[in-house]
């Protein structure tokens, strides 16, 4: 009998999606005779609750996004996991209350699956998370890593698909158009608003310039601003959100992102498999995917003229964009496709699993 895996999730709308593509690719990738995959959705129902389902998953939606704030719906959440019988509970939303809950509920392993190094609400400041209370810590980048204590985290990149042969953007395209994309949430922590400026400094030189950014967010109308602040009208186009960038990734140039943190950018990765140069700051687990002068560029973060300036190298010399593009593929295609995820993640639940059979044995041999 399969094995009944519980991932627990926050929201279940288009910014989530980066959490829940990798739920599904587990769901898509693991043995079904060996492990069975779940979702919930702590944060109410959403696109990603059906996206799920269609991939097999038992997904599910509650209202409980406020930890202890909220008695009743912890209650609510400590009784349904009474109801269940999980053998791993993959935690990847939630605060030691989550925690908690699991474990007076469950006699499932626990899984902390760490995203990043911030939390968003506090600032920009990296904090510390305690292993304490888990069977297994995961974290998406060895710089995410670094910030657990009470233990050591276990570092499973993300991984996407990379289609066999070459990718589109690689092959040659006869257009008067030079396109920066970017994609993401539109918040202060994607600073969408550097690429602007960088923009706007190479606007002059470049005329055939133009900037997409795929992405939804409270910062559309500040951004709004910016560019026509920056005489950049006209030549920026805001796509909203969009679930599969596959079709835009065919038209750009560069990709580009300058955030002030990131824990292991998927956007970034998705770019580097369809053969885009990218350019992006160096903060968080970056650097840990782009090779600096050989996938792409890294440059500090909040520095728009340093953005400007490796953008420039890009976009004056179509052979660089094409060599870089060329190595980023290769890279995304030997060391973080979802198979590769695919295979950590199934190693690290047959440990913990294994571990559990190992001490049911020594304890049925003790009894009288």
């Amino acid at each position: 009998m399969a094995h009944q895996v519980l991932h627990i999730l926050g929201t279940a709308q288009p910014e989530g999606t980066g959490m829940a593509r990798i739920v599904r690719a587990l769901a898509e990738g693991l043995d079904p005779e060996r492990y069975r995959i779940h979702t919930w959705f702590l944060e109410g129902a959403g696109p990603q609750v059906a996206m799920l389902q269609q991939a097999g998953v038992r997904a599910n939606s509650l209202d409980w996004w406020r930890g202890m704030r909220d008695p009743m719906g912890a209650w609510r959440f400590w009784r349904r996991l009474r109801n269940q019988r999980f053998a791993i509970v993959h935690i990847h939303f939630g605060g030691r209350s989550v925690g908690w809950l699991v474990r007076a509920a469950t006699q499932a392993k626990i899984v902390r699956h760490l995203h990043g190094r911030i939390l968003e609400p506090r600032g920009l400041t990296p904090v510390h998370f305690s292993a304490r209370g888990t069977d297994a810590v995961v974290a998406v980048s060895q710089a995410v890593a670094s910030r657990v204590v009470d233990g050591v985290a276990r570092v499973i990149y993300a991984g996407v698909a990379v289609p066999p042969g070459d990718p589109p953007a690689l092959r040659h395209r006869d257009t008067s158009e030079i396109i920066l994309g970017t994609a993401g949430r539109l918040v202060v922590l994607k600073g969408i608003e550097y690429l602007l400026s960088a923009a706007a400094m190479l606007r002059r030189e470049f005329p055939a310039l133009r900037v997409e950014i795929a992405g939804s967010g409270p910062q559309r109308k500040k951004l709004d601003e910016a560019v026509a602040h920056s005489g950049l009208g006209g030549c920026v186009k805001f796509l909203g959100w969009i679930d599969d960038l596959t079709p835009v990734l065919r038209r750009w140039d560069v990709f580009v992102m300058p955030s002030l943190e990131e824990g292991f950018p998927i956007a970034a990765l998705d770019a580097m498999a369809s053969g885009l140069p990218v350019v992006a700051s160096s903060v968080g687990g970056v650097p840990e995917l782009i090779e600096d002068g050989k996938t792409g560029w890294l440059v500090p973060p909040q520095d728009a003229e340093a953005l400007a300036d490796r953008l420039r190298l890009l976009l004056s010399n179509p052979d660089l964009r094409l060599s870089m593009g060329s190595a980023g593929h290769v890279r995304v295609r030997d060391h973080f496709g979802i198979a590769q995820m695919t295979a950590r993640f199934a190693e690290l639940y047959d440990e913990l699993l294994n571990e559990t059979r190992k001490w049911a044995l020594l304890a049925g041999r003790n009894e009288p």
